[in-house]
């Protein structure tokens, strides 16, 4: 039910997969898919390129270009960044609908959090 990728047969790429009836996610009616949907799906892409079955990132900063449809398919990319500080492990994170990037998140992971 908290899974918002699907696999579309891609290493590191993935369909956004929107539930509009998720409680905490979409805990009020839009138009569009909210942010932290989308944060969430730099998260759950960054566990995956990661390796990781959990995962607290110790940091995500994104920039959000454009709002991401309900009616068009949203392909998540992520690639692994070369690490900042000894021992952090970096993953860009892209959201492109209909050929346009939506968000962009970069999300920092360190050993000690998962």
């Amino acid at each position: 039910m908290d899974v918002v990728l699907s696999p579309i047969g891609e290493p590191c790429r993935w369909q956004l997969r929107v539930d509009t009836s998720h409680p905490v996610l979409f805990d009020h009616p839009v138009d569009h898919v909210p942010g932290m949907v989308l944060v969430e799906a730099a998260r759950q892409a960054s566990a995956a390129v990661l390796g990781r079955t959990e995962f607290l990132p110790a940091g995500i900063t994104s920039e959000f270009l454009r709002y991401a449809e309900l009616d068009a398919p949203c392909v998540i990319d992520a690639r692994r960044l070369p690490p900042e500080t000894p021992g952090e492990e970096r993953v860009l994170v892209t959201g492109q609908q209909d050929g346009t990037t939506v968000f962009t998140s970069t999300v920092t992971a360190r050993p000690d959090l998962g």
